[in-house]
């Protein structure tokens, strides 16, 4: 009697041994901020197709950045795409004082360029950056920047790094904005969906 009563006390330690391994553990998730969904989610960053160089390295969006690269040695170089309120003048002057130079006037300043079909504006300029956010001012930089103008929003695209780094870099970054295809949500085929022909 006392071998089975053993025997029993062992099978009832087995089958909480077993239904305790079973049991998954609880797992909660917090939400602490949020985004605009982009077609980064499903295929293309920032709802739009492009084409970088190769020795372009594509980093994580985020909420000012639609599209976010580095290039360069250790990285220095920042290729940036975003979108912002405001006129193209007030955001050109806001670039230019970054590096300390004096505001223009009028956008017969500025060159001229196109993104996206649409006509933009081009700044440049060089010396100590001074990029804000709490990071420290760099000495001998440059930048490209080009803004797109549009009654609604502007879309910006902006090369910063080392002078000769974004020197180096100029006919890379005109190359790319020629690559930019405007995507539509409702042109995105769901896996295994068949394209409609027209009988």
């Amino acid at each position: 009697r006392r071998q089975r009563q053993m025997c029993i006390r062992d099978s009832l330690a087995t089958v909480a041994t077993l239904l305790t391994s079973c049991r998954q553990p609880e797992t909660s998730i917090k939400v602490t901020e949020t985004r605009r969904l982009t077609l980064h989610d499903k295929i293309y960053p920032g709802d739009f197709k492009d084409q970088p160089p190769l020795d372009w390295r594509r980093l994580p969006g985020t909420q000012f950045r639609l599209i976010n690269f580095v290039t360069g040695k250790d990285d220095s170089v920042e290729i940036v795409m975003g979108e912002t309120q405001g006129e193209v003048l007030g955001n050109a002057n806001r670039w230019l004082g970054q590096f300390g130079l004096t505001p223009v006037q009028s956008l017969d300043f500025l060159g001229k360029t196109a993104l996206l079909e649409r006509n933009a504006y081009l700044v440049e300029g060089s010396g100590t950056y001074s990029p804000g956010m709490g990071r420290p001012p760099k000495e001998g930089y440059a930048m490209i920047g080009v803004i797109r103008d549009h009654p609604s929003n502007l879309i910006t695209l902006k090369m910063t790094g080392p002078a000769a780094e974004v020197e180096a870099q100029r006919e890379a970054l005109f190359k790319y904005m020629q690559s930019f295809v405007p995507v539509e949500d409702g042109q995105i085929k769901k896996p295994g969906e068949e394209e409609e022909t027209s009988e």
